[in-house]
């Protein structure tokens, strides 16, 4: 009869679809089901009646996991649930919801204890928070900025254009020391990262091609219309233009790029729900990179917000910023060069 009970309750654990560990009143383990093998790292039925759980799990990362089993094994009356991390032997790292219950036995009681898997849950809620906490920093740096650049002007001591830019850079460099410091996020989560690099920089250069080529023509068409416009004195592409200023704002423009994508678009898509976050984070961010250019009117805010949508786009494609980096760069210098933007 006895063995009919077992077979039947180790058939009925078997089956069960989530993990179960089951150990005795001693805290050894006496049995794991499937699941609970797979995640666990150990043989399927593993039934070591000598061996003590908290050595099974010996794991300075899994200190709270063998806490939990303890706590249940004291508090028998009691239906235990709680989350724990746990780090299986090949170094993956989980997160459970971990139940558990008594289960008499014809040999006696049984703790058994259910694992949930909620590790990309609990992923995606770090995310989230993380995301939070990230853009609502940036949005007080950049408010408290304008609002200090705004009082200058006031007090009839206007900043020259360069110093807005400069403090937009001082606060990208800021950004991603609070990131580092204060967040979880990966240099995967930024995008200052890439898997396929030379792709990368090839789709890049052939997006900067056609930007440049749409600039020449726009400003042909400009002078169509009015000859007078973009400095009709200067050579329709003035190389002289390029210098040392040039050079260094590749630097400007990987800065803007961070906080355009790592730090608005990422983080707006994480936090943005619906089928629609990745659109509704680039026509958002593309409007915050346009508000960051306020300094130098409103058609260049318009030029900025069309840019930023276009590299929102490829970003969105690539998923890291060294594409979008390159295009900013190019399109700067060139609508430099062609005397339809001063700097």
């Amino acid at each position: 009869m006895e063995q009919v009970q077992h077979t039947f309750s180790e058939r009925v654990l078997s089956d069960m679809s989530s993990a179960v560990l089951v150990l005795d009143n001693k805290g050894c383990i006496v049995y794991v089901n499937r699941p609970a093998a797979r995640m666990l790292e150990v043989d399927e039925g593993y039934r070591e009646g000598n061996v003590r759980f908290s050595l099974f799990t010996d794991n300075v990362y899994n200190d709270v996991f063998n806490e939990t089993i303890l706590e249940a094994l004291y508090k028998r009356e009691e239906t235990t649930v709680k989350k724990a991390p746990y780090m299986a032997p090949s170094g993956k790292k989980y997160v459970f919801l971990m139940t558990s219950s008594y289960l008499q036995d014809p040999d006696g009681a049984k703790l058994v204890v259910t694992l949930s898997d909620e590790t990309i849950a609990e992923e995606m809620t770090r995310r989230f928070n993380d995301s939070s906490k990230t853009f609502t920093t940036f949005l007080f740096g950049f408010c408290g900025w304008i609002l200090i650049y705004a009082l200058w002007e006031y007090l009839k001591h206007p900043l020259p254009g360069d110093f807005m830019t400069h403090g937009v850079e001082v606060l990208g460099i800021l950004m991603l020391a609070f990131i580092l410091r204060h967040t979880s996020l990966t240099w995967k989560d930024l995008g200052i990262t890439t898997s396929e690099p030379a792709k990368t920089v090839r789709t890049a250069l052939i997006v900067a091609a056609c930007s440049f080529v749409f600039l020449c023509g726009l400003k042909a068409v400009s002078r169509l219309i009015d000859p007078g416009s973009f400095e009709p004195q200067a050579p329709f592409l003035d190389i002289k233009r390029f210098g040392l200023r040039q050079i260094l704002y590749v630097l400007t423009a990987g800065i803007q790029e961070f906080l355009a994508r790592s730090v608005m678009q990422g983080n707006l898509k994480r936090i943005i729900a619906g089928e629609r976050s990745g659109l509704l984070a680039i026509l958002l961010s593309s409007l915050i990179f346009a508000a960051l250019h306020i300094h130098y009117g409103f058609v260049f805010m318009v030029g900025s917000a069309i840019l930023g949508g276009l590299e929102g786009i490829l970003y969105e494609k690539q998923q890291n910023i060294f594409g979008v980096w390159i295009v900013h760069w190019v399109f700067g210098v060139s609508g430099t060069l062609l005397c339809l933007i001063d700097h």
